[in-house]
């Protein structure tokens, strides 16, 4: 529905006028006026003169997420353009890789088209701040040559305007230009009476509407020129709306609200029966257009008229048609939009309903600035009035690794919910999630056993088709592996088939990686190398580097395969590379520090690098009660190569029997009596302990002893 241009319902007035004074060489068309005055309509009618395929795009509130100003374009294209070959990867916000591909990548693939294309951006005014101001700009500057582009809406502020008028890029059309003379309203006069009109009507029209297209439509469809109304709400009000019997005059007033609707939604905001009847055939104003794929948009005049009507005479009813939009919306698989009507609402049981599930998919998707963004719209007073937006809050924040605002909206949520929630998860809608975010920090059980259990329960309570199940099973997988429980394998397999299946690459590339060290921890080298590096192949293909928890897991995954298939080098850039995902995340999972600090151990010692293995293994902060976690079994490793490669172990047993009265102050003599031997058989094996140490004394043998125990 954004990628098609409105259709006009009745009739339109040619605008030779306007078109004939464009320069045929500018490159971008800029029609700017307030509403009202038949921008659309005029880039319909450029572009219709275009030989080049004609892509349109309508832009909205959502749009203001470049992601979606992204998504609404590519869609266009690919709707005009046969083969447009889109960006392969998912798109995100998050940087660095908006910066690094999505947004580069989407510009390669519209530079890539192989002719020139005529492109209208309508409705640009909406959209807001920087990020999607510089899509526009760079998708100008991307066009293959020979391309124009129709930059359409209320304003364009924001874009380098001046900068494309100095180049001589740029042919502007404004109020002035798009307001009708004398001969434009005979034209809509005419085409309504079906034939001529005295030129007194047409002076009177003229007169009252001052050349607004808007009003001069009005004023053409109802035969009045009236002087005696204010504003063109009041004309709207009364020549368009008052006339209307008082069923339809209702659904109007509801679906004209919303903007654009078809006849489903109309159907599901109004309960009318007959909402098909009514927008196809009894809504005879020309503020009403449909678009080729039945969906009609009424003029942002009457959208306007309808919204201020509700908010005087009937403001509950404006916020349950908005409420229903925005469920309709969510169930037909349009999550921003209805976030938006679930945001404009005001109606904080409608933004939990509907923004903690559009919250769980856009978080899986990396789109943790969006989220964000809708939490601070709604505002904290309301965040915390409601389960679903403080859920959604504290996830959004375990994405961006903030500890701090976790907890905060954690606790938020926890206070909505009765003392016997766990048991009882299934009748809560943030309950299996709650626990899940518990099970993940920790905070609030007794260890990891029973933080698997409350994963275990989160699970057993998640449908089969949230998308969140993967994630949930990786967790249990992960408490159940540092309790030491060897069912941990068999869950962690479960994750990665989970993700992969319902596409969720974030858990897919943490499954892979947390499969790979605990097949490694139980000596399944190859398996577990294997594993890991099909996480790191997961994670470069999704482009996941802004994805700072699976980042993080992934971290300790690279050291532990450093650790047996690279070089030292190799070890030091990933235990670098380590160490800056650490400060965020060993806060928020309990362990975090104990494992990378026993991986990192491992990788150490492998690498002769004593001082680094003493300093990682003291991290491990390993708890008695579980012997077999995947924490303490890392270590064991670690401690055992550490052993295993002393120069001690260079002596043979006799040695080793001297070596023990050696390191005292006993004499050769004294030596050789306690063990039964000659002074000369002990001198004999004090040389060859100095030979096999790489000393030359006693003292600098005690001192090597030393810095190995």
């Amino acid at each position: 529905m954004k990628s098609r241009p409105p259709r006009v319902r009745h009739t339109e007035v040619t605008r030779d006028a306007v078109l004939s004074h464009l320069r045929p060489d500018a490159e971008i068309i800029a029609i700017t006026a307030a509403a009202g005055y038949g921008k659309s309509t005029t880039a319909i009618q450029w572009a219709s003169r275009s030989q080049a395929p004609v892509v349109w795009a309508t832009c909205d509130e959502t749009d203001s997420d470049p992601v979606v100003l992204l998504s609404t374009v590519i869609s266009s294209f690919h709707r005009s353009i046969p083969h447009f070959r889109a960006p392969r990867g998912p798109l995100t916000l998050e940087e660095p890789a908006y910066s690094r591909r999505v947004l580069p990548e989407f510009l390669v693939s519209v530079s890539d088209i192989a002719t020139p294309v005529t492109l209208v951006l309508d409705d640009v005014h909406y959209l807001a701040g920087k990020p999607t101001r510089s899509v526009v700009k760079s998708l100008v500057d991307a066009l293959p040559e020979g391309s124009r582009i129709a930059l359409v809406g209320r304003s364009l502020k924001g874009l380098p305007l001046p900068l494309w008028r100095e180049q001589g890029r740029l042919a502007e059309v404004g109020r002035k230009e798009l307001a009708f003379g004398s001969f434009e309203t005979r034209a809509a006069l005419e085409q309504f009476s079906g034939g001529p009109v005295a030129e007194a009507l047409v002076a009177r029209v003229q007169t009252a509407s001052e050349g607004w297209p808007a009003a001069v439509f009005l004023m053409s469809q109802t035969g009045h020129a009236r002087n005696d109304i204010d504003s063109i709400d009041e004309f709207i009000e009364a020549e368009v709306l008052d006339p209307l019997p008082a069923d339809l005059h209702d659904f109007v007033i509801a679906t004209a609200a919303l903007g654009t609707v078809s006849d489903d939604l109309a159907t599901a905001v109004t309960g009318q029966s007959r909402a098909g009847h009514f927008l196809a055939q009894a809504i005879d104003t020309v503020l009403l257009q449909r678009t080729d794929d039945h969906w009609y948009h009424y003029h942002p005049l009457l959208q306007d008229c309808a919204i201020g009507w509700l908010k005087r005479e009937h403001p509950d009813r404006l916020r349950s048609v908005r409420a229903q939009a925005a469920g309709w919306y969510l169930e037909h698989g349009h999550p921003d939009l209805a976030v938006e009507f679930a945001l404009t609402s005001g109606e904080p049981a409608t933004m939990g309903r509907v923004c903690w599930p559009a919250a769980r998919s856009s978080l899986l998707q990396g789109r943790t600035a969006t989220v964000k963004s809708w939490v601070d719209r709604a505002g904290e007073t309301t965040v915390l009035s409601s389960p679903e937006l403080s859920m959604a809050a504290a996830w959004a924040n375990m994405a961006d690794s903030d500890f701090g605002k976790v907890l905060h909206y954690a606790t938020a949520t926890l206070e909505h919910l009765p003392n016997d929630w766990q048991e009882n998860l299934g009748d809560h809608p943030v309950g299996p999630h709650l626990a899940t975010l518990i099970a993940t920090t920790g905070r609030g059980t007794n260890g990891y056993q029973q933080a698997a259990a409350l994963a275990a329960a989160a699970l057993a309570a998640t449908p089969v088709d949230d998308p969140i199940r993967a994630l949930t099973e990786l967790i249990l997988g992960l408490d159940l592996a540092f309790a030491g429980d060897p069912a941990a394998l068999e869950s962690v397999d479960r994750a990665v088939a989970v993700a992969k299946a319902i596409g969720v690459p974030s858990t897919l590339v943490e499954s892979l990686a947390m499969r790979g060290l605990i097949l490694l921890a139980n000596g399944r080298d190859t398996e577990g190398c294997e594993a890991i590096e099909e996480a790191q192949r997961a994670f470069a293909f999704n482009h996941l580097s802004d994805m700072k928890s699976t980042s993080g897991v992934l971290a300790i995954g690279l050291v532990a395969l450093s650790a047996f298939r690279g070089s030292a080098s190799d070890t030091r850039t990933a235990i670098t590379a380590l160490d800056t995902t650490r400060s965020r995340l060993e806060p928020l999972l309990p362990w975090y520090r104990p494992m990378a600090g026993a991986v990192c151990a491992l990788a150490s010692i492998r690498r002769g690098d004593v001082d680094a293995y003493r300093r990682f293994i003291a991290e491990c902060e390993l708890r008695a009660e579980e012997p077999l976690s995947l924490c303490r079994l890392w270590a064991e490793r670690a401690e055992g190569e550490y052993a295993a490669s002393s120069p001690l172990q260079k002596l043979s047993p006799a040695e080793m029997r001297v070596w023990g009265l050696l390191r005292g102050r006993m004499t050769l003599s004294e030596i050789g009596d306690s063990l039964f031997l000659s002074r000369e058989t002990v001198k004999s094996h004090t040389v060859s302990i100095y030979r096999k140490l790489g000393v030359s004394s006693r003292r600098e043998a005690q001192d090597l002893a030393d810095s190995w125990s």
